[in-house]
């Protein structure tokens, strides 16, 4: 089972997150949302069995709640995260299919394409400041230990290399590097592209 962990900010995109997803049924797409918000109003999150919805105690804006909701109830196969604002990219499919079909254990990194389809992020291990929530596949098996940080540490703010640097720790500092876009940053925030142009 690959699972694809989204918490639920805007509401707006689901549907474009929705077509972009493949119908494999060993996919099952995790969607989170605060209980203070109202329904997202989607007859397929309704009516597909392959999407779980949560309705979280907490606050909208308390991702890392929306996150660990999800992760303390997957107990098999792979996982990996799309924010709301951007869509699935089918490489990681991809990859979920020949990690298990070889029984990996452990983490995969790949590249990240940015909103105008250049490469954002190269694959790496995990370094701080150069690593998105959306560009890792790892196996369950970290999810004994490892949750979504509550907070930042003093001096490190980004929270995505504090969750994949844990799950990089879990493997004994050791993960599969993928010179291949997995991931989309941003694809759904005509607002960040318009910033983008502005300071190029």
């Amino acid at each position: 089972m690959l699972h694809i962990i989204t918490p639920a900010y805007r509401f707006e995109n689901f549907d474009k997150i929705y077509n972009s997803i493949l119908m494999d049924n060993d996919i099952h797409w995790h969607i989170t949302k605060s209980n203070k918000r109202e329904e997202l109003g989607y007859d397929f999150i309704k009516t597909d069995k392959r999407i779980t919805l949560y309705n979280v105690d907490c606050e909208d804006n308390e991702m890392f709640k929306k996150r660990n909701a999800v992760l303390e109830t997957i107990k098999d196969g792979y996982f990996c995260f799309i924010d709301d604002d951007t869509i699935f990219h089918e490489a990681m499919y991809e990859k979920y299919i020949e990690c298990k079909e070889h029984n990996f254990i452990g983490m995969i990194i790949g590249q990240q394409l940015d909103w105008d389809g250049k490469i954002r992020l190269i694959a790496s291990k995990p370094v701080y400041g150069r690593i998105d929530t959306g560009n890792v596949l790892s196996h369950h098996s970290c999810l004994k230990e490892v949750r979504w940080p509550s907070s930042h540490i003093q001096g490190v703010n980004q929270k995505d290399y504090l969750f994949w640097n844990s799950v990089f720790e879990f493997y004994d500092k050791k993960c599969g590097i993928l010179n291949k876009p997995i991931s989309h940053y941003n694809r759904l925030r005509p607002d960040y592209r318009i910033i983008k142009k502005l300071k190029n």
